[in-house]
């Protein structure tokens, strides 16, 4: 099949070109696949059919057009580990590839064995963590109200992510159709839920209204939500994916310390299992590009970090991230501390899945782990990193 090539060179700067594929990969139905080729600065788009070239070639350029406008500010490296020595890409083919294979469906969608495992170690290590800070554990729903979502904010950013729940109405005649009808989802109605893309919205929920004594955590563990393209799906990239949020509400000196008490841990944490990568300024996926100053804002302000793992097959990609939203999230949820004005809030999150696989893809078989990695999420890590940071 003939590919679809837009040239961006002389158009969009590298940073531009960065935000640009992080949402046209949203943006166009029908492809198989969607790079970047850095060397010839151009859009290399693998369509299904000949017939969907020109829609997806008009909305690429329309895209194009509109990130050319927008500045763009590239993220800054907090902590980077050393590089990689003594590991081959034909090293890492042999030892690694086959124990993901045994312990990975091939879209992600199952995991087997020592991985089921492993995701249990991981969530436990997280959880005690939290608990050690004080936070008080939840357990939420996977589905959310859309009202909720609405409130903050989230709908209207970031479409492209979102699963909308149907039902079918509770109504005899509506029911008895379903049995028989050649397509019954066509039956169905919009419900007031969707599934949920991320924990810390019931958090917000649950507080909602409240006039706080004291600053207040919560974690929880949930399963969350994420539409993606059905090409990207696989591997780290999944539709429903295991997340531990712990969110931390109080004033802006509290938010930030509990942040950097996060992020020191964590990174202490990446260190002593043995990974490879770096902590940088981050921002939301914003879809449109009216919202490209909050984008700009979030880097500027250092409101998000996020964890980068880099695998030995050198694929790099995010497994966790650290936020200071300041009251964006309490002023709309009402909640307030002592003085009676909204707190701020902020929270820190874990894509358990990620980890795991960061974890398999580095190691290998569970059984030629070094056991110093396998202690450490045994339990004697928690200790080691609660220890040193008190």
């Amino acid at each position: 099949m003939e590919k679809i090539r837009l040239s961006c060179k002389g158009i969009l700067t590298a940073n531009q070109a960065e935000s640009l594929m992080s949402k046209l990969a949203y943006s166009v139905e029908g492809i198989r696949s969607c790079d970047w080729n850095s060397e010839m600065m151009e859009v290399v788009i693998e369509p299904v059919s000949m017939e969907s070239c020109e829609e997806i070639t008009a909305t690429a350029e329309a895209m194009i057009a509109e990130e050319r406008v927008i500045r763009t500010l590239g993220s800054r490296t907090i902590k980077q580990t050393p590089e990689r020595s003594g590991i081959s890409e034909g090293d890492y083919d042999d030892d690694r590839e086959k124990a993901l294979q045994q312990a990975y469906a091939a879209d992600g969608s199952v995991k087997r064995d020592y991985a089921v495992k492993l995701i249990g170690l991981l969530d436990r290590l997280f959880e005690d963590m939290a608990v050690h800070r004080g936070a008080a554990l939840r357990r939420y729903p996977s589905m959310i109200r859309l009202d909720t979502l609405e409130k903050c904010g989230y709908i209207r950013s970031f479409p492209q992510n979102l699963f909308v729940v149907s039902e079918f109405p509770h109504r005899y005649d509506t029911l008895r159709q379903v049995k028989t009808a050649a397509d019954p989802a066509a039956l169905a109605r919009q419900s007031r839920h969707a599934l949920a893309p991320a924990v810390c919205f019931h958090c917000y929920a649950e507080l909602s209204g409240r006039v706080l004594d004291g600053p207040v955590r919560l974690t929880a563990m949930g399963n969350c939500f994420r539409h993606e393209a059905e090409w990207r799906v696989g591997n780290h990239r999944l539709t429903e994916f295991g997340m531990r949020e712990v969110v931390f509400v109080g004033d802006a000196d509290f938010v930030e310390e509990e942040r950097g008490w996060w992020m020191q841990g964590i990174w202490s944490l990446f260190i002593e299992l043995g990974l490879h990568g770096s902590l940088t300024t981050a921002n939301d996926p914003f879809y449109f590009s009216e919202d490209a100053l909050k984008i700009q804002h979030q880097k500027m302000a250092s409101m998000k970090y996020e964890l980068l793992v880099e695998t030995p097959a050198r694929s790099t990609f995010s497994i966790a991230s650290f936020n200071h939203m300041g009251d964006s999230l309490c002023k709309p949820f009402d909640v307030k501390g002592p003085g009676g004005l909204p707190w701020s809030s902020g929270c820190v999150a874990f894509g358990i899945d990620r980890w795991a696989f960061a974890l398999l893809a580095e190691y290998g078989a569970w059984d030629e782990w070094p056991s110093a990695v396998k202690d450490r999420l045994h339990g004697r890590a928690m200790m080691t990193v609660t220890q040193r940071l008190r």
